[in-house]
């Protein structure tokens, strides 16, 4: 798997949360290294960061304060020479398995793919094609548009793979204290 990447979204405010969501506790370790130890138990080795975590290398967005998709466009800008294909994972799901993680890792190479009624997390190719699509994102962004990941991925024409029912609260989102509390307890 030398062609593939992670990239853990944790550049987001939390505003919700009201506390950075990567550094919750969770099983004893911080939820960034939770969802990076799936990452890993997936056979994706290479893992780094949108935004900034102690102990992973970390890209900071291009264009700070305009959501997950300019964190994606501005990894996949700066990790496209790097590696063919990227697989973009959000820090808030503590769930997630390697096995959802290796559903999308199996996927074709060539084409973007996500989880059937979930845009994060995908992976994506970064061939010239969507090396352009992410530049004419950021351009957007740029230009104070918001974009969507669902967006996005449809300017990709992404494929979406069917989720089995039992893997579906691996992709729970946590994004409020609410929330958290149901996953902690």
């Amino acid at each position: 798997m030398d062609d593939i990447a992670a990239v853990i979204l944790v550049g987001g405010k939390s505003s919700r949360m009201g506390q950075d969501k990567a550094l919750l506790p969770y099983k004893g370790k911080r939820l960034v290294d939770i969802v990076a130890d799936s990452i890993r138990s997936a056979g994706v080795s290479r893992v780094y960061v949108s935004g900034k975590i102690a102990d992973y290398p970390s890209f900071p967005d291009l264009l700070s304060g305009c959501g997950p998709v300019s964190g994606i466009c501005s990894c996949i800008l700066r990790l496209s020479m790097n590696y063919k294909r990227l697989l973009f994972v959000p820090v808030d799901m503590p769930h997630l398995t390697a096995d959802v993680i290796r559903l999308l890792v199996d996927c074709p190479a060539h084409k973007p793919h996500h989880m059937e009624g979930h845009p994060l997390p995908c992976i994506i190719p970064t061939d010239e094609t969507v090396i352009r699509h992410a530049d004419s994102c950021i351009q957007e962004l740029v230009k104070k548009r918001k974009l969507s990941v669902k967006e996005f991925l449809a300017g990709l024409k992404a494929i979406s793979v069917p989720l089995p029912e039992q893997m579906e609260k691996a992709l729970t989102n946590t994004n409020t204290p609410e929330e958290w509390q149901e996953v902690i307890s």
